[in-house]
Formats: C-alpha cells, sequence, structure tokens
C-alpha cells in the first residue's frame, strides 16, 4: 500500500513517499529510508552523496522527554546535529496517552522564515484513527498558513515552519516520524 497525503505537499527540496511500512525521505544531497515496526522505528538508514550509506538502529537514537501535562512526548532522534547527516534530522515523536497534544514549537520555528521543510508521518491507535493537525506560520516559499487538517493513520502531511501542534481525538494516541532539513545551525532542534 502507498502512502497518502493529508494535506498538499509544500515542499521545495524534500521529498517523501512510503509504502509498506518503509518510508523514503530525499533531499538533492541526502537519502534516509526509516524502517517501520508496528508503530515505532526499527531502523534508519542514511547516505549521503558520495559517501557510504549508514544504519541507525533504534537502540542507538538519542531519546529525550519533552513538555509537561497533556502535552508530554517521548521523542526519538536518529539523525541528529553531530551525526551523518549535514542537513537532514529524523525520529519520531510518540504522544503519552490519548486525546494528547504535542506542545509550542521549538524558539527558532515562531521567527519565521522562508525555506524550511518539514514532513510528518502520522501514526495513529486507538478509536476514532483521527487526529487534528494545527499549521499557523509560513511554507517553504514564506506564504502565509492558517489552518487546521484531519490527520489519517499511515499518511504524510507538511509541516509549516511556525505553529503547528497535533491533537489525537479522544481515545487516540498519536505518533509521527518527522523529517525535517537544518539548512542553518539556527534551525537545529536539539545540540
Amino acid at each position: 500500500m502507498t502512502y497518502s497525503w493529508c494535506n498538499e505537499k509544500r515542499l521545495d527540496t524534500l521529498s517523501a513517499e512510503g509504502e509498506n511500512g518503509v518510508l523514503r525521505f530525499k533531499s538533492p544531497d541526502e537519502e534516509c529510508v526509516v524502517h517501520l515496526d508496528g508503530g515505532d522505528i526499527s531502523k534508519v538508514v542514511f547516505a549521503a552523496k558520495g559517501k557510504p550509506g549508514v544504519e541507525i538502529a533504534a537502540k542507538d537514537a538519542k531519546a529525550y522527554v519533552i513538555g509537561e501535562g497533556n502535552a508530554t512526548r517521548d521523542v526519538l532522534h536518529y539523525l541528529a546535529p553531530s551525526g551523518p547527516a549535514p542537513t537532514m534530522r529524523v525520529g519520531i515523536t510518540h504522544h503519552r496517552g490519548t486525546g494528547t497534544w504535542s506542545s509550542l514549537p521549538h524558539d527558532f520555528e515562531l521567527n519565521t522564515e522562508a525555506g524550511f521543510e518539514e514532513v510528518f508521518f502520522y501514526i495513529l491507535k486507538g478509536k476514532p484513527m483521527r487526529a487534528l493537525q494545527i499549521g499557523r506560520g509560513v511554507w517553504f516559499d514564506n506564504s502565509a498558513v492558517d489552518d487546521v487538517w484531519p490527520v489519517a493513520h499511515e499518511t504524510f502531511g507538511t509541516v509549516p515552519m511556525g505553529y503547528h501542534p497535533v491533537v489525537g481525538e479522544p481515545g487516540v494516541n498519536v505518533s509521527y516520524v518527522w523529517v525535517y532539513l537544518a539548512k542553518y545551525a539556527r534551525w537545529e532542534k536539539v545540540k
């Protein structure tokens, strides 16, 4: 089964596609293949132009607990700064509980600017298997967005730079694989 999009693809240099538990993300000089196992990443295979590929196992991801209250999440970074990827950053976020939110974005994302590209791949558990994504900020081309769109299980979504929390409907647990390009050092989510 080829995965679809829950909103319009608004990307410049980053591409995303996938099927049957395998996600592929590409930029002009970097490529990442994410292997899913149920609701989690089993491994990530990354290659930069002109260099051999590197495999990152789940046990090697950098784990963080982010947020508090009904916005507490477990975040695993597979491609973090000082790793093999010059600009591509890849990880997975798991909301704790059902009907919970992701919290406010990182500080740099509130100072919106052109060129930022990020994709989520949503993994939902629990009935009715629906969530809502908010997007308030700018797309890569600096065009404004202030919208909310429905999210379905195993779909991609383009996420703008700015305010972009996601929430599961009551009874729904949200996880999402995220990929973005840290084109500038100021765009790093972790140091």
